[in-house]
């Protein structure tokens, strides 16, 4: 059997996606923030770099925006690293993204929409059985 590698990323993106192309793809890249607490409180913060090609690209390009709330999926990682702002290097990884999900709520437009579905839900919740 192989060897593989899955990672599945959630957290909250750093700066709205830059969609260009490349030949005749098109990739739509973007930063996830993914952070945690230590055991004495200290918040760390590590940055992942997200690729999204072709269709993927499309649906970042339009519904993934800075503070959005994602999860990522991707079957390989290349470590890398930025500079701070005091130039300092920080860790960061980069990944290839073979599924996306959009976790935030929806847009105003959308929840008027799931507003009019919502008695019909209320009549099922209201079944005694």
């Amino acid at each position: 059997m192989g060897t593989s590698l899955n990672m599945q990323v959630t957290g909250f993106v750093g700066s709205d996606p830059q969609v260009r192309q490349v030949g005749e793809q098109t990739v739509a890249s973007f930063s996830v923030a993914v952070s945690r607490k230590n055991r004495s409180g200290d918040k760390h913060t590590v940055w992942v770099r997200v690729n999204a090609w072709n269709k993927l690209a499309e649906i970042a390009g339009q519904y993934v925006r800075k503070g959005s709330l994602v999860q990522v999926t991707a079957e390989w990682l290349r470590p890398s690293a930025w500079m701070d702002q005091s130039g300092t290097p920080q860790p960061s990884l980069d990944i290839d993204a073979n599924r996306l999900v959009l976790l935030d709520r929806l847009d105003s437009a959308d929840a008027s929409e799931e507003d009019a579905a919502a008695p019909a839900e209320a009549e099922f919740r209201n079944i005694p059985f």
